[in-house]
């Protein structure tokens, strides 16, 4: 398995190879949820009308919403749930169950409450499902012997006996329902039967022609006719109101991977755009397309189209958005697709024959007439015929094999056609090369005093024979046609990227020390706020785009000297960006080293290329591998090749009002859905006190490209703005939600980044403690009640008691007063202005003991005032007062200090993130805890502890000097 697996890896590839310019339009995408499945090796394919995809395995029915499996079969969690977890065939009803047949007997599951019953235990208990069918209003299913008809609800209809010429049983292969309302089947070694429903009778159709088994019919996309397919003559053209002489009508066969025509067809699919029929084979996957004019079929695409063996391939479905499911046994099922403008790709097969390496491209540079230069990592410089698929190396010619073109990761275009500006690297030296055929030589060489820089970076060359070189400290404009330099700016810094704009001025990047704009000999511009610029790029607009190595992407107006951020609308994740450039659509396109993004900028669309999802050439893209194609595609490279990619307006027409689904609830663990027979969404979610943490998972069951759907969410009634996902994220959760009534509203965006104006919602309920109840709260009033009257009963006496004690302590009072007006007292005030002094110590004394009280409860998230009042032995007025008096801060002033004192030691920990600081702090409202501190100090928690991990790595970097 290990082995077919690195094949398929290579399957996307092999298809494109193999198609030309046709299968550039073809994608091939393992299905994605393959490895959580219980079995890989699938029989069946449905999808059903909400979007949820179904598979049928031999170890249970399987439902994928893009993100999970769900499974559902008889184990030790669900024992005697199905007599058989085989699974042979799956439908759905009008109602929307799902019903699915096994090796014993037939099933109906609920998808509102997920709960599976046997289907007609007195036909079928034990009986080996073939097919399940919905069709005029009825459900039918097929057994040996017998199709039998049941209608909605699953009551027993009627039976109808199939069998062949000799009487013996058979079966309905292939079932039919056309446009025009009528219901064709194909029955084991005995044709095609038309249903008659004057008669509610299957009637065999003419079959003179048909001597073999028919399994599998569908009606044409575009035409009235059918396609058969056969187990002796491939696929046949059936037209049952033609003449008898092309009734039915054969085509070439077929060839598969192996040289051989393939005459037994399993299962048909039709594309609806191209009307191409795809269907699977006893050994491969073939794909026709109908010629009128001779009324047969063409094979599309060549042998080879998936690998070079025998496969073993079963159920072929097209989906609601026109792609093609492929169920494998022998190795994983997959999805092809149709989508436009499609990477052309090079393996450069050459290249590594001859270096004996895996393609490494460094830099590429377009040649023309289909030659690039490129530089392979190990090797050196390059020239490379991307039609006849033929290399030289700059070592196969004895006047430049010496020259020092063996580490080459800068590339520019001359403006003499086909030439190339290269720069070794960390060399001072320049090199312009040209070529005729596949054969290079060296036309100029430039090496220049380094009294002021080290190495070249950079060469970009202008329409005025200008030739701007970039080095480690700063910028030279170096005149070609008087051989001399005639600009320098040492002091801009490490240039990182030259451009010039229509007005000729020079734009230049650094990677310390910001952009510049240069007219000649002066610096026009200097913007310094962001420092770490890799690349950039001017739009048509006149605006400078720019890439830094932090992974953020900016827009900096040059004209009004103001700067936007992109960096989060397009989809980055701190990735440091390598390349930026905008197409003529005014499209950006951005790389990492994992990733390539188109973006729009004026709907926010965005299409992503990702080197881990297998979907075309590339492993990884190389930082330094980018190129502008004398045909406006563009180049990117890396391991293992070249990709040139196409501009279009593909993103300015997206837009699809997408539909989320919420695929799973799980409260305190359990799923409501699958766990909690009876639960309705419709009806909304009702939770209690002790269960207040709710898990929201949701899909818009576009599967092919979950990973590159984000979702906005919220709790209306808690919460007034949205919060969104990461890309590919699927699941939220609330934790110690308050009582009270919401809605749960969640959206989604398509497979562009282009957000959905159509919100699904939920009602949650959350209900009160007993003690918070209205009859718990009639007790608290009565009980108050009494308590107060037992209190002023108590008061009073209290008061008559303290009225004659102060009578007492005022006799007393008046007697020291004269005391201490007598002469010669000095003594005794010194003894009480020492009593104030111990007053101070009791204060401190106080206040540790409140600052330990806040700190033992610091994680509890109802620690208040009151608490704190019996934690401590005061009232709470006291306290208040005492506590303002010593600190100027209120109870709760002080109780939030002393959080945020250990938040900000919490989060110097890099081990932990703001939301664990959160949590332990007792804040389960982030938004709340990030108020907090940045009121206290200034700034988020996450902006402080990026600049505390800052601050350590400067140092660590740094030697440990600062």
């Amino acid at each position: 398995m290990k082995k077919q697996m690195k094949v398929f890896s290579l399957l996307g590839w092999m298809l494109l190879c193999c198609f030309g310019l046709y299968a550039q339009n073809i994608k091939m995408t393992r299905i994605p949820s393959v490895p959580q499945l219980p079995v890989s090796a699938l029989h069946r394919i449905f999808q059903d009308s909400e979007g949820y995809m179904w598979y049928g395995t031999v170890d249970g029915l399987c439902r994928d919403d893009g993100y999970q499996i769900k499974v559902f079969r008889s184990d030790f969690e669900t024992p005697n749930l199905l007599n058989d977890n085989t699974v042979q065939c799956i439908a759905e009803a009008d109602d929307g169950r799902i019903w699915f047949g096994t090796d014993h007997g037939a099933y109906i599951l609920d998808k509102k409450g997920y709960s599976i019953v046997p289907l007609d235990t007195t036909h079928l208990s034990s009986s080996f499902i073939m097919s399940i069918w919905n069709s005029d209003g009825f459900m039918w299913v097929s057994k040996t012997g017998m199709l039998l008809k049941y209608d909605m609800k699953g009551t027993f209809v009627k039976s109808y006996p199939i069998t062949n010429d000799d009487g013996f049983p058979s079966h309905v292969n292939g079932f039919c329902k056309t446009r025009q309302k009528d219901i064709w089947v194909t029955i084991s070694n005995n044709g095609v039967a038309r249903y008659d429903k004057t008669n509610d009778t299957f009637v065999i159709f003419k079959r003179s022609y048909l001597s073999y088994t028919v399994t599998s019919i569908i009606q044409d996309v575009k035409n009235d006719f059918f396609w058969l397919g056969t187990w002796a003559h491939g696929v046949v053209k059936f037209d049952p109101w033609a003449s008898e002489e092309e009734m039915y009508k054969s085509s070439p066969l077929p060839v598969n991977s192996q040289g051989q025509q393939e005459t037994r067809v399993l299962y048909l699919a039709q594309d609806e755009e191209n009307g191409d029929l795809w269907f699977t084979t006893m050994s491969d996957l073939i794909s026709m397309r109908y010629n009128k004019q001779t009324g047969t079929l063409e094979q599309m695409h060549p042998q080879n189209m998936l690998s070079p063996f025998n496969k073993m391939l079963n159920d072929i479905i097209r989906d609601k958005n026109g792609n093609i499911w492929v169920a494998a046994f022998d190795m994983p099922s997959f999805i092809i697709s149709f989508v436009n403008k499609q990477p052309i790709e090079y393996s450069l097969d050459a290249l590594r024959n001859r270096v004996g390496f895996n393609p490494a491209i460094m830099a590429v540079c377009d040649a023309g007439e289909n030659y690039v230069w490129l530089s392979q990592e190990r090797t050196g410089l390059c020239l490379y015929n991307l039609k006849s698929n033929d290399v030289s190396l700059f070592v196969d010619y004895p006047d430049i094999a010496r020259v020092p073109l063996w580490a080459v990761k800068q590339m520019a275009p001359s403006q003499r056609k086909g030439n190339v500006w290269v720069i070794q690297e960390n060399s001072s030296m320049l090199f312009e090369l040209s070529h005729s055929g596949q054969s290079m030589r060296l036309d100029k060489k430039i090496s220049l005093p380094s009294d002021s820089y080290s190495y070249f970076t950079k060469v970009y060359e202008d329409n005025n024979n200008l030739l701007w070189i970039g080095t480690d400290k700063g910028l030279i404009g170096y005149s070609l046609s008087e051989d001399t330099i005639r600009y320098s700016f040492p002091q801009l810094g490490y240039v990182s990227a030259i451009l010039s704009d229509k007005k000729g001025g020079i734009w230049v990047s650094t990677l310390k020390d910001g952009v510049y704009k240069i007219k000649e000999d002066k610096v026009l511009k200097c913007w310094n706020e962001v420092k770490s610029v890799s690349c950039m790029d001017l739009s048509g607009d006149g605006n400078l785009w720019i890439g830094t190595t932090e992974g953020s992407v900016l827009l900096y107006d040059g004209v009004a000297d103001t700067c936007e951020d992109y960096t989060i609308v397009c989809g980055l994740n701190g990735d440091a960006v390598n390349q930026i450039v905008a197409d003529v659509y005014g499209h950006l396109w951005v790389s990492t080293n994992q990733r390539l993004i188109e973006y729009n900028p004026r709907n926010n669309a965005q299409d992503s290329y990702l080197t881990r999802d297998k979907s075309f050439l590339l492993d990884r893209f190389i930082p330094t591998t980018m190129c502008r194609m004398l045909d406006g595609k563009l180049a990117f490279g890396g391991i293992p090749g070249l990709c040139l990619f196409t501009p279009s307006d593909k993103l300015d027409k997206v837009g699809e009002n997408v539909k989320t689904v919420i695929t799973d609830v799980v409260v305190k663990d359990r799923s409501l859905l699958f766990q909690e027979p009876g639960t309705r969404l419709e009806k909304g979610i009702t939770l209690t006190r002790n269960s207040n943490n709710i898990k929201f998972n949701f899909s818009s069951l576009d599967i092919l490209n979950a990973k590159k759907i984000r979702y906005a969410y919220r709790m209306a009634g808690l919460e007034k703005e949205w919060s969104y996902t990461g890309i590919g994220e699927n699941a939220v959760s609330y934790k110690h939600l308050p009582k009270g009534d919401y809605i749960f509203e969640v959206k989604a965006t398509d497979k562009y980044g282009v957000w959905s104006q159509n919100v699904t919602s939920v009602r949650v309920t959350c209900l009160p403690a007993f003690y918070e109840t209205w009859w718990a709260k009639m007790f608290y009033v009565l009980f108050g009640l009494s308590l107060i009257l037992l209190w002023a009963r108590y008061d009073i006496k209290r008061r008559n008691s303290k009225n004659e004690e102060l009578y007492a302590d005022s006799v007393e009072l008046a007697k020291m007063r004269d005391y201490l007006r007598m002469p010669g007292n000095d003594k005794v005030k010194a003894e009480i202005e020492i009593s104030d002094m111990e007053v101070v110590q009791l204060d401190e004394l106080l206040l540790q003991k409140i600052l330990k009280a806040v700190e033992d409860n610091i994680s509890e998230p109802d620690f208040d005032v009151s608490i704190l009042a019996e934690k401590v032995g005061m009232s709470r007025s006291s306290l208040t007062r005492k506590l303002k008096s010593i600190t100027g801060l209120t109870p709760l002033e002080y109780i939030k200090k002393v959080k945020m004192k250990h938040a900000k030691i919490l989060l110097e920990d890099r081990n932990k993130n703001v939301s664990d600081v959160s949590l332990f702090l007792g804040y389960f409202n982030r938004k709340h805890f990030t108020k907090c501190f940045k009121d206290e100090f200034g700034m988020t928690p996450s902006e402080y502890q990026k600049s505390i991990f800052d601050r350590v790595e400067s140092v660590q970097n740094s030697g440990g000097n600062e």
